[in-house]
């Protein structure tokens, strides 16, 4: 792909600050009041139509950046700049670029590596803009500050959606080395009648004015719960708002958007099944029996598809020991079989069973609520059931760890790993139920560190082994490159798992340590007097 990368360091501002003006002033008039009171040298900002980008979780807007896109998809200008000043990045590209590995090595690729990951960059809004640059002058006439002064309008990325006025935005830029004269400048421009700060900058002034949310981890449930919640009342609101994200990954799922889609779709899945064998005996049994059945049929349903999708990631990665050729012709294999099983996935979504499922279970969740529940838990408090629940896997954990061994085979350690996430997915839920927050914290750190190494370890398990099924179900005119690449990347992740057997060991060790055990009995035993640990 050809292009070309910008990185402008010396134009980077030392300080940046954005005020929004009263609906009905013009760009103009504030441009010609701030010529009034300050020497300047003004710059016409030429009307320019651009797109913003970012994932579907909106991870370029958590970091305080944006990133633009100016021209056709193929053709066009990409510029990356973190909003209150920093660096500035742009890249001129002949072809379409929807993930960071489509981008050519650089700055740009690198720092949207870093914040992207696997995401594909979708559009969030088209704008328009235009206004005036006036560069702001000391008594030698060289420029110590920048004033921009912008309006314009946004709408929806889709050509039918209806354009909405933006405010006018005056951009405060302080360069480097003037400090002093941009803390002169702020109190100017705050004393204009009707100016007020504009904290999310111009890019959140122009997502917000056009509705497209702030979103957080699209993979957790945003929930306020309190802790004396009834136990059946709160597992509802759980599994509803849990449903709610599954709803809201469909549609990128079935588009195959980006493989995020997916994982976020099946960690919904396996924390819903989860949850209703831990919140235990809130729900009539005859229902739970019903819905873990059927989440665990669609959980493994989107099992292999998964499992493709983190072995063409893992292929993808920089420190891949592959060649590029090899690498390719892998890809291309492997992606077909890739859009095999994820068109297995979209016929199970489109099946009875699944429509069905998600009929009655949303049925059930906004069903009344008994007076007289039966199940045993039900009018409890979800606090005492969840906490209750958390300590038995923590001990658990904690005791399985002690018989694990360098001679240990996977499958046990998988084990392990199964009830490390149970215990992660209570928390998730009712992290405010805790009554130390402290102790809560610690076994979270070691919680984390154990599901991370223990999830490596499986990764590298279970790539080992779906790559030798895929080998075995090529036909005969596959090219030898493609089948010496499999073994060889089969042999890489046998090694790989080793070595991140000694990790995992570590981290189960660690987890099991006194210090971590105090720190579980105090954040989840909160009845009768802690056991002694030794």
């Amino acid at each position: 792909m050809k292009a070309t990368t910008a990185t402008r360091n010396s134009l980077a501002s030392a300080t940046e600050l954005v005020f929004v003006a009263p609906g009905d002033v013009s760009d103009d008039a504030i441009a010609r009041s701030l010529q009034a009171l300050l020497p300047t040298r003004h710059h016409p900002i030429a009307k320019r139509r651009f797109t913003i980008l970012d994932t579907f979780d909106g991870r370029v807007r958590r970091t305080g950046a944006y990133l633009t896109r100016q021209g056709e998809n193929g053709a066009s200008t990409l510029a990356w700049r973190s909003h209150g000043g920093g660096v500035q990045l742009t890249m001129r590209l002949q072809e379409a670029a929807n993930f960071a590995w489509d981008f050519p090595d650089g700055p740009l690729q690198q720092r949207l590596a870093s914040v992207i990951g696997p995401r594909r960059l979708l559009p969030q809004a088209d704008a328009e803009e235009h206004g005036s640059q006036l560069d702001i002058l000391d008594s030698r006439g060289k420029t110590v500050a920048r004033l921009r002064i912008a309006s314009g309008q946004a709408r929806l990325p889709t050509p039918t959606a209806a354009w909405r006025p933006l405010p006018t935005l005056i951009t405060l830029t302080g360069l480097r080395g003037y400090e002093d004269t941009y803390k002169r400048l702020v109190p100017v421009l705050e004393s204009r009648p009707g100016l007020e700060q504009c904290p999310e900058g111009p890019v959140g002034v122009m997502l917000g004015r056009i509705g497209v949310p702030m979103r957080g981890d699209a993979s957790l449930p945003q929930l306020d719960l309190a802790p004396t919640v009834r136990a059946d009342i709160g597992a509802r609101q759980i599994h509803l708002a849990l449903l709610d994200i599954l709803e809201a990954n469909e549609p990128g799922l079935r588009a195959d958007l980006d493989t995020e889609f997916l994982h976020d779709f099946r960690v919904v899945v396996r924390r819903t099944r989860s949850l209703l064998g831990q919140i235990r005996r809130v729900f009539p049994q005859d229902a739970v029996e019903h819905f873990s059945a059927e989440f665990s049929w669609l959980g493994r349903l989107t099992g292999p598809p998964r499992d493709m999708d983190v072995l063409l990631l893992t292929l993808r990665q920089q420190d891949c020991a592959l060649s590029a050729a090899d690498r390719d012709a892998l890809i291309a294999t492997l992606g077909q079989t890739q859009r095999q099983e994820h068109d297995q996935l979209i016929q199970a979504l489109d099946s009875d069973r699944y429509r069905a499922l998600l009929s009655d279970w949303k049925s059930f969740l906004k069903g009344p609520v008994s007076l007289k529940p039966a199940a045993e838990n039900s009018a409890a408090s979800l606090a005492a059931v969840v906490s209750r629940r958390a300590w038995r896997l923590s001990r658990r954990i904690a005791s399985t760890a002690e018989t694990i061994d360098v001679h240990t085979p996977p499958e046990r350690i998988h084990a392990v790993r199964v009830d490390a996430k149970k215990l992660r997915y209570l928390i998730d839920v009712t992290p405010a139920f805790f009554y130390d927050s402290s102790a809560l914290a610690s076994v979270l750190g070691a919680l984390k560190k154990l599901q991370r190494a223990l999830g490596d370890f499986n990764d590298a398990d279970v790539q080992q082994r779906r790559i030798l099924e895929c080998g075995r179900t090529l036909d005969a005119g596959t090219p030898p490159i493609v089948l010496m690449t499999l073994g060889g990347l089969a042999e890489q992740c046998r090694q790989r798992r080793e070595r991140l057997r000694r990790e995992a060991l570590e981290k189960l060790a660690a987890f099991r340590a006194r210090d971590t055990r105090l720190a579980c009995q105090h954040a989840f035993k909160k009845t009768g007097s802690p056991e002694r640990i030794r």
